[in-house]
């Protein structure tokens, strides 16, 4: 049983009573990731790939994104956190595969991956811990939710049509009402499996009886399909080692991994743990390596997922154990294309009330943060102006200086301006240190405090 002073009801360390309760909050976390489906897709356009091909990538990053969230929750900070393809990394690869050849694009991707495991393993990661303090961390973790808003309402408006707004709104009321309204059934089991409940009564159900589940999707896919080692070539035979995609790909991680810093300290705000720098070194150090064992196997490499903290945040389970196991069906995905392409046959706006209910979770989780952080005006300044710019900047620049302004930009600035958490990162750097620390306010530049959710 948790602590009477917890707000969780399975702690880090807990596991649920029985296995197949475990793999029920498991198979709901691999439920909200969208990730490892869409940004494959881009890579593979950016490659010229065909939809066979495609979907190979798709199963490659699947099993890869299984193993390195193993990594992460046994050998790295022990999280419970899930690993994914990186939509930053994405943004980065893409460009680097359209214009220097897919070699190149694999070759920088495992040169990038070795960068950041060797930053964790020496430990230089946790010196960054002292630009990170809570209201430049809870401001990311806010932007990250805001970002991801948007992905998420897109997804539930669909193509606006009556049907996509009932299914969106079906599955917030589902999962609303289990939770809310059923918390004693089975013992809590509904309640605490709301979100997996909800995605099949009314994906799978609701969904297919309105014709909007994809069935073709399945049809083509087989069963079983093991992994390959090296599919799309390897050092010395295959991937070229070019010094502009080398460093256009160290650019892109850099930017996840200051991404993932503010998701470890989300991590930590809801599941009750103190934020600390082993958090930091070894989290990096662990999606290094398992960003090089990706593109080893054929996957695309690997961050950390915000949505599946949102997971924690609603349902309360921040079990280990629980993560351990979706890692797993991670990998049965990737080694199954027809189970997996069952996800991606469900009703987009089904998945995008799901993102909704999510990403309000990781918002709070960043309120919480900046809550923690010391009321001085500096640090007021810093989280709002930071918030503003971060989601307006990227907007501006995308409905009123276009594509082709952009494109005129180096890799760099291409990815401040049309990436609202990597802007972020840089402005709440920035201007902490402008206004807290030049102009003499307060230097708060510790751990954040511990956070609880609210019960």
């Amino acid at each position: 049983m948790p602590k009477a002073t917890s707000h969780l009801i399975y702690g880090v360390d807990e596991r649920p009573p029985s296995w197949w309760e475990t793999i029920l909050y498991g198979w709901q976390h691999t439920l909200v990731d969208i990730s490892p489906f869409v940004l494959p897709l881009a890579v593979a356009s950016a490659m010229g790939m065909g939809p066979a091909e495609a979907a190979l990538l798709i199963n490659y990053s699947l099993f890869a994104m299984g193993l390195a969230t193993l990594i992460q929750t046994t050998i790295g900070n022990r999280l419970p956190i899930i690993q994914g393809p990186s939509a930053t990394m994405t943004g980065t690869l893409a460009p680097i595969a359209a214009h220097l050849g897919p070699a190149a694009m694999w070759g920088g991707a495992f040169i990038s991956g070795l960068m950041e495991a060797a930053l964790g393993a020496a430990r230089m990661v946790g010196l960054l811990r002292r630009l990170f303090p809570p209201v430049v961390a809870g401001t990311v973790v806010l932007v990250i939710a805001f970002a991801l808003g948007q992905v998420a309402v897109r997804l539930a408006i669909g193509d606006g049509s009556p049907a996509s707004f009932g299914l969106a709104s079906g599955v917030i009321a589902a999962v609303l009402f289990m939770q809310v309204g059923l918390p004693r059934v089975l013992g809590g089991l509904l309640s605490r499996g709301a979100i997996f409940a909800s995605i099949w009564i009314v994906g799978l159900g609701v969904g297919g009886w309105m014709g909007r589940v994809e069935w073709a999707l399945l049809a083509g896919k087989d069963w079983v399909a093991l992994p390959a080692l090296f599919p799309y070539g390897g050092p010395g035979f295959g991937w070229d080692f070019v010094a502009a995609a080398i460093l256009a790909a160290m650019a892109g991680a850099f930017a996840s991994m200051v991404e993932s810093l503010g998701d470890y300290a989300a991590t930590c705000a809801v599941t009750e743990q103190e934020f600390t720098r082993r958090h930091m070194d070894r989290g990096i150090f662990a999606e290094g390596l398992g960003s090089v064992i990706a593109t080893a196997v054929g996957g695309l490499p690997c961050t950390s997922y915000t949505q599946n903290i949102g997971i924690i945040g609603t349902t309360r389970v921040a079990s280990r154990t629980v993560v351990r196991v979706a890692a797993v069906i991670l990998m049965l995905y990737g080694l199954s294309p027809k189970f997996g392409a069952l996800i991606v046959a469900l009703p987009r706006p089904v998945l995008g009330g799901v993102f909704i209910l999510v990403c309000g979770m990781i918002a709070m989780s960043g309120i919480r943060l900046i809550a923690s952080a010391r009321a001085s005006m500096g640090n007021q300044l810093v989280a709002g102006t930071t918030l503003i710019a971060s989601i307006g900047v990227p907007i501006y620049v995308q409905y009123s200086l276009g594509e082709e302004w952009l494109a005129q930009l180096p890799l760099f600035g291409r990815l401040v301006f049309s990436n609202p958490v990597v802007l972020a990162v840089l402005l709440g750097v920035g201007l902490h240190d402008a206004l807290n620390l030049a102009l003499g306010g307060d230097d708060d530049r510790v751990a954040p405090q511990q956070v609880h959710p609210p019960a």
